[in-house]
């Protein structure tokens, strides 16, 4: 079963076009939020992403992207991508 469809959704008065997720029916904007929500809320998980601040553990780099940019935005010592790409492969060695 192919997860990507597409749909065409009337706002106002100009067709938007939406893309459906056929394992949930969740409809995103564009191919690659859709892609981007199928790995992060449907894909087999074979990494884990642990926050260096908080120590949450998340299955896609994306989510803990968006967990540091939303909880620790303004903390001070705010995480370079370096560190979190470190990270990561740490991660993935244990």
């Amino acid at each position: 079963m192919n997860p990507i469809q597409s749909n065409t959704k009337f706002t106002g008065n100009s067709p938007k076009k939406l893309f459906s997720c056929q394992l949930c029916g969740k409809l995103l904007c564009s191919k690659a939020s859709l892609k981007r929500h199928i790995a992060d809320k449907h894909a087999v998980r074979q990494e884990e992403y642990r926050c260096a601040i908080c120590e949450r553990v998340y299955c896609s780099r994306n989510s803990l992207m968006t967990h540091i940019y939303t909880y620790h935005k303004s903390r001070p010592g705010e995480m370079e991508m370096r560190d979190i790409k470190l990270l990561s492969q740490f991660n993935s060695s244990i």
